[in-house]
């Protein structure tokens, strides 16, 4: 594990769950938000703070390689929560990693709802903060996609 990664993993994440679950959660938890799963190989229950966007009953987040949360998501559709703004939401999360146009238009979408994490993931934004398509196609082979398919 990178120096970062522990980083995040030991320090940073403990301190955003407890902010995210706490009375003070609207300082973050408009776009921060947790989601919570089981390890695919561990079967124990865990759960990572994530920068989020919604549509609807559609939650995306976005990660790169470097980071290895999203594993437990590979071959079939996951059952998960996602917790925001301090309620809890069952799902099924769909990982999207590999260059695709769906995993290219999520990025999008992704980005122009929170073009700050733009330059998180290396991509360049144009005037009207959309990601400049040169961008996306030099580092879309390490970005992850998962979407949230919230239940009715």
């Amino acid at each position: 594990m990178s120096s970062g990664n522990s980083f995040y993993r030991y320090f940073l994440n403990p301190i955003m769950r407890n902010l995210l679950r706490s009375p003070l959660h609207g300082i973050t938890s408009d776009n921060i938000g947790i989601v919570y799963f089981t390890g695919r190989k561990s079967g124990r229950n865990l759960s990572t703070p994530l920068s989020y966007t919604r549509e609807e009953n559609i939650v995306r987040l976005l990660s790169n390689q470097n980071t290895r949360w999203w594993v437990n998501f590979r071959g079939a559709d996951v059952r998960v929560e996602m917790e925001m703004a301090r309620t809890r939401y069952p799902g099924t999360a769909v990982l999207l990693e590999g260059d695709s146009e769906a995993l290219r238009k999520g990025v999008r979408t992704f980005i122009h709802a929170l073009p700050r994490d733009a330059k998180v993931y290396g991509l360049k934004l144009d005037a009207n903060k959309e990601v400049i398509e040169a961008s996306l196609a030099a580092i879309a082979d390490e970005l992850i996609l998962v979407e949230i398919h919230l239940d009715s």
